[in-house]
């Protein structure tokens, strides 16, 4: 049965976690299936390497995996507020934050483009989305904002 009592959790993360975030996914899988050429020129610049199309199936499977990121936010994390269930998802995620963050540097620096003026507006982008997505998720994995006191669902020691 669903834990409907979501106050102990804070607005602010509500609001992130189950509409932002998703959002975020949500308009990656759009670009990820339907504008490859975007995406693509979003990291590798086209004046360096064009697009592949026999790659663009790595691309749907980046979509799939936001697709799913889109699902696990809009459903499990309205149908339970119990705020372990919660920390896994954003735990996880932040784990794939992570692999974003380091492809990202990987691609910039065999593209010899890691020098702050070598950056582009789509480079700081990238890296501003998910650079704030890391600080709200390791807020929340941390505790801030979020009350000392015996949260629902939670099992007596």
């Amino acid at each position: 049965m669903p834990d409907n009592d979501f106050s102990h959790i804070p607005a602010f993360y509500r609001f992130y976690f189950r509409w932002s975030d998703p959002a975020v996914c949500l308009w990656a899988t759009y670009m990820d299936f339907f504008t490859p050429d975007v995406v693509v020129n979003a990291f590798v610049p086209a004046s360096i390497s064009a697009r592949n199309e026999y790659q663009d199936f790595l691309l749907q499977q980046l979509g799939g995996s936001t697709l799913m990121l889109a699902f696990l936010a809009i459903v499990l994390l309205r149908y339970t507020s119990d705020v372990k269930i919660w920390k896994i998802l954003e735990a996880a995620v932040l784990v794939y934050d992570f692999s974003l963050l380091y492809s990202s540097w990987y691609a910039l620096d065999y593209q010899g483009r890691l020098s702050v003026g070598a950056l582009r507006w789509e480079d700081w982008g990238g890296i501003a989305i998910t650079g704030q997505a890391v600080f709200v998720r390791t807020a929340f994995l941390l505790g801030a904002g979020l009350s000392k006191h015996k949260m629902p669902m939670q099992k007596k020691k």
